[in-house]
């Protein structure tokens, strides 16, 4: 009910299509509307949520031996499809998804009743009525137009009467294709609409699916509207959980409470700019509230005194800590730290050589290749084109800095004629290490027993930090907080010391963080500053200050979309830790768990609109920092599908398979 209220309190009346819709009935002799998204409405942004809702309701009521029931009762709705359309039917019953349900769970038997009623209640409290098809069956009743629902579903007559009733829809006479079994998307459910509104009378169908409430519905001679201001998102990626239902809830709200634009609105059809506030509000509200709440308790299990955001990727973390007033809430500082794969990593390398000797782990540093690069970038990245005999050696080795490199082309030729220069290249390190150790140090991580907060993966960065303070003498008590680590990351704890994370931990598998794994450049690209990476540090008025790579026009594209993203995602967090619930979810909703399912239903569900916006967001693939690319590469204008797709490369294997699949001339190849 609390959420009901709040999505209609923030509600924009379409007043454009309302005054279509009443100069439309003066050609017409009755009206029929479709039930779920134009009629009624849920809470929840993807139907098949409310089976998470009944899952919760369940788990409480009976115990824990439901759990999983909501993945239980999909594929029984599945099966029991299956089993009909082998027979020729077009529609089932609910007690048809019953009896799968009881045949693959036989403990359910004795709980069929409750499983019915359980899933009712959970539709009464997430139903409502939409306000422009409540004021246009107002205006038939006043104009005496007869008036009909019609819907696709398997719920029975009587319970889905209950529901329009409930909405105040007064004694709706209806039409439901679990019980003609026939169907709006097959065509055969318009002779039921015509029977009982009369075969010679002229009828506007009003509904939300382009097919069922469209062209099926024109083909059988009825006038249509289309109505979209209601449509839901239906989602058959990510864990089908309650954990779920705290985003799925904050992303209906911020979908609904647009304000409409233009003829026929879609609010899943949103533009870049609209989706990513959206986002912002919800699944970023929801994935970093989480995470810097995760961090508070572990700082304070661990006994921390301060913490450090690690730029770029800690940039929102840090800001979302202040919005929920974590300082004052942990007692624990917080400082930014800006720092870079590039400018520590490369220092760090000095830390094993001589300057005789270039160690094999700091040649894989010096000459680190993402794919395929330049060999004067790889020099310059590392500081050495101002190494004259190196970079004469290089070109007549390769024949010009332009020459690409990859790692089965020229990367182990780089690497002997770096070791022949060993003796220049080494004070170029040394130097480098100097300006990082002193920067740590004046920033004070030499001294505390602090937290580093970065996204992780592999904990390189840890590794330089504390390798580099050990060289200068410290013993640094470096702990880090990250959003996940991979299974790479376990080589590194020797070296790292203490690390762990929320979302993923190295003693997982991929598989299991499958849904992480294709969020990886959403979470870094929506977490990071807007401003360039860190490339290096200088002596400045008596401090030792970050140099940062200029900004390019990417990142004036990255600021545009992103800036709102983050506001919102900042805004809703302080709403929560404020102590407004939004839509009944308070700032205890934001477990890792759900931001885990957040994380899931948008890397393994996402809508059209999403990936366009994501994935057109330009990020640097390479560690230099020097080679920017959409996020879905197959967005881009210039891209050719070939007979395969090779997603080996992809920064969003979902987004990129999905944008491929929908701009091949010949979707069968990709069967």
């Amino acid at each position: 009910m609390v959420s009901r209220s709040k999505i209609l309190e923030n509600w924009y009346f379409d007043h454009y299509w309302t005054e279509k819709f009443s100069d439309l009935l003066t050609e017409v002799d009755a009206v029929s509307f479709d039930v779920f998204d134009t009629a009624l409405t849920r809470v929840l942004d993807c139907p098949g949520d409310v089976f998470a809702l009944t899952e919760e309701k369940l788990i409480s009521r009976l115990g824990f031996c439901f759990t999983g029931y909501a993945a239980w009762r999909e594929e029984a709705e599945r099966e029991a499809r299956g089993k009909a359309w082998r027979k020729g039917l077009q529609e089932i019953r609910f007690t048809d998804i019953l009896d799968a349900l009881v045949s693959a769970q036989s403990f359910l038997r004795e709980y069929r009743h409750e499983l019915f009623e359980t899933e009712m209640q959970a539709e009464r409290e997430c139903c409502f009525a939409v306000p422009e098809i409540k004021a246009a069956y107002e205006l038939c009743r006043e104009k005496g137009i007869p008036v009909l629902f019609v819907s696709d579903m398997y719920l029975p007559a009587s319970a889905i009467s209950d529901l329009l009733r409930d909405a105040g829809y007064g004694e709706p006479e209806l039409v439901v294709s679990c019980e003609t079994g026939s169907t709006k998307s097959a065509g055969s459910q318009w002779q039921y609409v015509k029977e009982r509104l009369g075969r010679m009378t002229r009828i506007l169908h009003i509904g939300d699916n382009d097919w069922s409430d469209g062209e099926t519905a024109e083909k059988a001679g009825l006038l249509t509207l289309p109505f979209k201001r209601a449509c839901s998102n239906h989602r058959p990626g990510g864990g089908l959980t309650p954990s779920v239902l705290p985003f799925s809830r904050l992303l209906r709200k911020e979908i609904l409470a647009r304000k409409p634009e233009g003829e026929n609105y879609n609010p899943t059809r949103l533009n870049s700019g609209q989706t990513l506030e959206v986002l912002g509000a919800s699944w970023g509200a929801m994935v970093v509230g989480a995470y810097v709440c995760w961090i508070a308790r572990r700082a304070q299990d661990l006994g921390l005194s301060h913490i450090y955001f690690c730029a770029p990727d800690g940039w929102l973390p840090q800001r979302a800590w202040h919005a929920a007033a974590l300082d004052k809430a942990t007692g624990i500082s917080s400082s930014y730290l800006y720092i870079s794969r590039r400018s520590l990593n490369f220092a760090a390398a000095a830390t094993s050589c001589t300057r005789e000797y270039l160690s094999e782990r700091a040649l894989d540093t010096l000459c680190g290749v993402f794919r395929s690069e330049r060999l004067g970038d790889i020099l310059d990245r590392a500081g050495l084109l101002t190494v004259q005999p190196l970079v004469d050696d290089a070109v007549a080795l390769f024949g010009s800095l332009d020459r690409p490199v990859s790692w089965d082309d020229g990367l182990a030729d780089l690497k002997a004629c770096l070791r022949r220069h060993a003796s220049s290249v080494y004070p170029v390190l040394q130097s480098r290490l100097l300006s990082v150790v002193s920067y740590l140090c004046q920033e004070g991580l030499h001294q505390e027993k602090a937290g580093i907060v970065d996204i992780g993966w592999h904990g390189t960065l840890q590794v330089s930090m504390r390798e580099m303070l050990k060289s200068a003498g410290y013993e640094p008590e470096i702990y880090g907080l990250y959003a996940g680590l991979w299974p790479g990351a376990t080589s590194n704890r020797a070296r790292t010391g203490w690390m762990e994370s929320a979302f993923h931990n190295d003693y997982q598998t991929l598989d299991q963080g499958y849904g992480l794994y294709n969020n990886v450049a959403i979470i870094e690209n929506t977490f990071s500053a807007s401003e360039g990476t860190t490339i290096g540090y200088e002596p400045r008025g008596g401090r030792i200050t970050p140099i940062l790579a200029s900004a390019t026009d990417a990142d004036n594209e990255r600021e545009s979309l992103l800036a709102p993203f983050q506001d919102e995602a900042v805004r809703v967090i302080n709403d929560l830790f404020s102590g407004n619930p939004i839509c009944g979810i308070s700032s205890e909703d934001l477990t890792t768990d759900a931001a885990l399912a957040a994380i899931s239903r948008l890397g393994l569900s996402p809508t059209e609109s999403e990936i366009a916006a994501i994935g057109s967001i330009h990020h640097a693939i390479d560690p230099s920092h020097m080679t920017l690319t959409p996020i879905v590469r197959e967005l881009s204008k210039d891209f050719q599908s070939d007979d395969t797709l090779d997603l080996s490369h992809s920064d969003w294997i979902i987004g990129s398979a999905l944008t491929a699949l929908k701009r091949t001339t010949c979707p069968q190849q990709w069967e």
